[in-house]
């Protein structure tokens, strides 16, 4: 599963509950602030006995994994120098019980904002986010199979998308719900004013998708994305 809680949300146990109950094995999580941290460890302790917290200072920059399989690493990436990016990268080693080592990449890529402004910021944005990501992948290991997901801050053509598909990975298209949305209400009614698919998984060829789809639950603005691999 990968999840932008929203460090802002205004339901926290209703989306730590959509966490449990979908009860993946490995679980991104962005937007991680101390508050997150301490409700996630107190509710799924039992659940998920691996788990590592990256609290940072900006508020919307914080990471998490809750793991069921064994971490073996967990690397936090500063936002990559002279990019423009506004958050950091956590890289996650796990070992799966059959195949080894996988190599899991948890992004939150640079928002559609520049100066304060959705229009400026989604016309000069997406070249930060293809220099975000190809900064991020030369301290990959291309030797592990991996994953890369989270919150790409772009739709399916993005141009961050578009460089880890020239180097080899495949977006996972997902069934159900667009994985972001902007609620409003019009005459007492909550409505979707904004709907996108901006919340992604990438895998390499060491993987086939079994499954993939978005739930409808929980308080953020995001919703939780849930795919199920199998290594080849």
């Amino acid at each position: 599963m990968t999840y932008n809680v929203n460090y802002g949300n205004p339901d926290v146990a209703g989306s730590i509950d959509a966490i449990a109950e979908v009860d993946a094995d490995v679980v991104l999580l962005q937007e991680i602030t101390r508050e997150w941290r301490d409700e996630l460890q107190q509710r799924l302790a039992a659940r998920y006995p691996h788990q590592v917290f990256h609290v940072v200072a900006r508020a919307a920059g914080g990471l998490a994994v809750l793991s069921r399989l064994r971490i073996d690493s967990a690397e936090l990436w500063a936002p990559p120098a002279g990019t423009g990016a506004w958050f950091p990268a956590e890289r996650i080693v796990v070992t799966t019980t059959a195949s080894g080592p996988v190599q899991l990449l948890n992004v939150h890529l640079r928002p559609a904002l520049d100066q304060g402004g959705w229009v400026t910021g989604y016309l000069n944005t997406p070249p930060i986010r293809r220099k975000e990501i190809a900064a991020h992948w030369r301290h990959i290991d291309y030797q592990l199979p991996t994953v890369v997901a989270g919150d790409f801050n772009e739709d399916a053509g993005g141009r961050a998308i578009e460089f880890l598909a020239e180097h080899g990975l495949t977006r996972v298209a997902t069934t159900g719900p667009t994985t972001w949305h902007y609620e409003t209400w019009r005459g007492g009614v909550k409505s979707d004013l904004l709907q996108l698919d901006i919340d992604h998984v990438l895998i390499d060829g060491h993987f086939v998708a079994r499954d993939a789809h978005v739930v409808d639950a929980g308080a953020s603005d995001h919703r939780p994305v849930v795919v199920t691999l199998a290594l080849k």
